[in-house]
């Protein structure tokens, strides 16, 4: 398998689960899975976000109401800390929700994430790249279902344009304007090992 692949180009409209279907698999040829993945379900909204009045009440400022996909994630701050948060992406926006508070930690844009990365092996690390202001390092077993629907959901968005996907073992992202930090992924007999680098830009 290619350690470092992008996935790029113009695609026609998704539409229903045969069309996730295809796309899951070419997440597939790049993405190393285990076989407890394959055959997940995909729900989109696992807490109930739909009828949870916290949650619509913060979308709601924005004038959305739809909910494509709702979790628990966990983020890397830029202490290296890992915290909780609740990842919501609606029709225009990704969230960085605070479980405890139920408070938005930030709004995204969806017109302003340049990229997804993400490393080819069996991990559940991904990366999600705002050049405009700082990146985000979240965890999920769920990356794959999360990087369907922000796909889909931006293709509609930016008139047809496909969300950049990519596949490296080493993932470089900005933690503010100061720092990028850097992810590197190794493939070992019991598993894969991840090491956290810091280094000041130039």
């Amino acid at each position: 398998m290619n350690g470092d692949a992008t996935e790029t180009g113009q695609q026609p409209s998704p539409s229903g689960e045969e069309e996730d279907d295809k796309r899951l698999e070419k997440f597939m040829g790049r993405k190393e899975r285990r076989r407890s993945s394959l055959n997940k379900p995909l729900l989109g909204d696992y807490l109930a976000a739909r009828s949870n009045s916290k949650m619509q009440a913060i979308i709601s400022k924005h004038d959305e109401k739809e909910v494509l996909f709702a979790d628990v994630v966990v983020k890397m701050n830029r202490r290296c800390k890992l915290q909780e948060r609740i990842l919501l992406l609606t029709e225009r926006s990704l969230y960085n929700i605070d479980p405890t508070s139920m408070k938005a930690k930030r709004r995204i844009g969806l017109m302003d994430i340049s990229c997804v990365k993400m490393s080819g092996l069996q991990d559940n690390f991904f990366v999600i790249c705002v050049p405009s202001e700082y990146d985000y390092l979240f965890v999920s077993s769920k990356k794959i279902e999360i990087c369907l629907q922000l796909r889909r959901q931006y293709q509609y968005v930016k008139s047809g344009q496909v969300l950049p996907i990519e596949f490296k073992n080493t993932l470089e992202y900005k933690v503010d304007s100061g720092v990028v930090r850097e992810v590197r992924f190794t493939k070992e007999a019991d598993g894969v090992a991840t090491q956290v680098l810091d280094r000041k830009k130039a």
